[in-house]
């Protein structure tokens, strides 16, 4: 009986020591801890906070798998399904979209120089 309340233990200390880490931006430790071998563990909880430490982190390769795993062990999360299409639709996006605001803030910059220049 003593072992099973320890599970639960164990579970709030690592989630605990990857919150730290975490705010300390020590993301990549943060995910070791949460998932020492590498493998999504079998806590719902602590799949959770490895998936949104991989969004954290910007791997998304890594964290749609870990937001469909938990989606599927857990149906009934509606976070889960809600990353799941963000990141999806964040994919499918078009290859030129992260140059298209930075692109369009130059020639903005531009054109206004050249009008501030063209009225002096």
């Amino acid at each position: 009986m003593e072992e099973t309340s320890i599970g639960p233990l164990e579970t709030s200390l690592r989630l605990l020591q990857a919150q730290q880490l975490a705010r300390r931006g020590r993301l990549r430790e943060a995910m070791a801890v949460v998932a020492p071998g590498g493998l999504p563990p079998a806590e719902p909880e602590l799949l959770h906070a490895l998936a949104a430490l991989a969004t954290g982190a910007g791997d998304y390769r890594m964290a749609l798998p870990l937001w469909r795993l938990l989606a599927e062990r857990d149906p009934d999360n509606a976070y889960a399904r809600r990353m799941v299409a963000a990141i999806e639709l964040w994919r499918a996006r078009p290859p030129w979209m992260p140059w298209f605001w930075p692109a369009a803030l130059t020639l903005g910059a531009l054109v206004l120089v050249g009008l501030l220049l063209w009225l002096i």
